[in-house]
């Protein structure tokens, strides 16, 4: 892995996170990589997963109840040291994996791609453009 290594792999696991959130409960955390959040809190406490406890209410010492919260980081992190393949590795899999699909498996990626790139709406657009009149369609590609 190169020096931007974290950034690079957290770019690839960015899509498991919602925008703009940096913290998760051991439900939330558990959800977002598969597994329960009893498996977060065990975790948590033999050191796999890094995290936080808190009761910002009590005073140190007189906590009842803490809680536990896991950074964004901490869960991919977590994700890396599990893995076994590196970003470019699976990128390499998944293009090779490509090469091999039909014709009609590949218009299928396509239509996915664009509809993830660009939104359900304009590919509905340009899908459109390319039916006739008669409503049949067109042979060429957008």
């Amino acid at each position: 892995m190169k020096d931007n290594g974290f950034i690079e792999m957290s770019e690839h696991f960015a899509y498991l996170f919602p925008k703009g959130r940096e913290w998760f409960s051991p439900k939330e955390a558990g959800e977002l990589i598969g597994r329960s959040d009893q498996f977060v809190r065990n975790s948590f406490y033999s050191g796999k997963i890094y995290g936080h406890l808190s009761n910002g209410l009590a005073k140190r010492g007189e906590e009842k109840k803490t809680y536990l919260r896991v950074n964004r980081d901490a869960i991919i992190l977590f994700l890396l040291e599990s893995a076994n393949y590196t970003p470019e590795s699976f990128m390499q899999s998944l293009e090779s994996l490509i090469l091999r699909r039909s014709d009609y498996q590949l218009m299928r990626l396509e239509k996915l791609i664009r509809d993830r790139l660009y939104g359900k709406s304009v590919t509905a657009v340009r899908n459109s453009a390319l039916i006739n009149d008669s409503g049949v369609r067109r042979n060429s590609r957008v």
